[in-house]
């Protein structure tokens, strides 16, 4: 059984600058609703570079298909029920650092834009699936209910760090580490 090769971040700049210029179209959805969302806001730049991934990763039925099986969102429907994989390769490709790419990942996960489908390890990229989560953040249930964070250590017993093991803060709600001075006005 062969194992396909892991694209390096070179090969990810490569299929981005022919994506650019003669890609799958000229445009991608950006709804006003996400764009101006309390989630999309609480992103920061690198969270932001995260979501405009995952949404150039969705793909869109054409209207003139009579079948339209897949997911509703307020805008056309999505092809593969909105599944994708993004790699940590291709958010460095973008302009990231492995670490911070990795922390943007699973904010935009936390605050409800993409659910864990399968984790990836190093040789295989993880499925994933876009949700709208992101409508309720940070009053309603956005929280990801069973699921791991993407990125998950499936290999803890060959020394390899854990979640536990990262730095990132999972002691306080997302809306918390995102927004303090905002919860600190809206408290008192």
């Amino acid at each position: 059984m062969k194992t396909k090769q892991v694209k390096s971040v070179e090969q990810w700049r490569e299929q981005l600058d022919e994506d650019a210029e003669n890609g799958r179209g000229r445009f991608m959805i950006l709804s006003r609703e996400l764009f101006n969302s309390r989630a999309f806001a609480a992103l920061g730049g690198a969270g932001t570079v995260v979501v405009l991934a995952v949404l150039n990763k969705l793909s869109y039925e054409k209207k003139e298909k009579k079948d339209r099986k897949g997911m509703k969102v307020g805008h056309p429907t999505l092809k593969e029920n909105g599944k994708f994989s993004l790699t940590i390769n291709e958010l460095v490709a973008r302009g990231l650092s492995r670490s911070t790419a990795t922390r943007a990942r699973i904010l935009a996960w936390e605050v409800g834009f993409f659910d864990v489908l399968e984790y990836g390890t190093i040789h295989h990229a993880g499925k994933y699936r876009y949700s709208e989560r992101w409508r309720v953040f940070p009053n309603g249930n956005y929280n990801p209910l069973g699921q791991e964070p993407p990125g998950k250590n499936v290999y803890p017993a060959n020394g390899f760090k854990t979640m536990q093991d990262n730095q990132i803060d999972s002691s306080s709600e997302p809306e918390e580490r995102i927004f303090p001075e905002y919860l600190k006005v809206v408290k008192s």
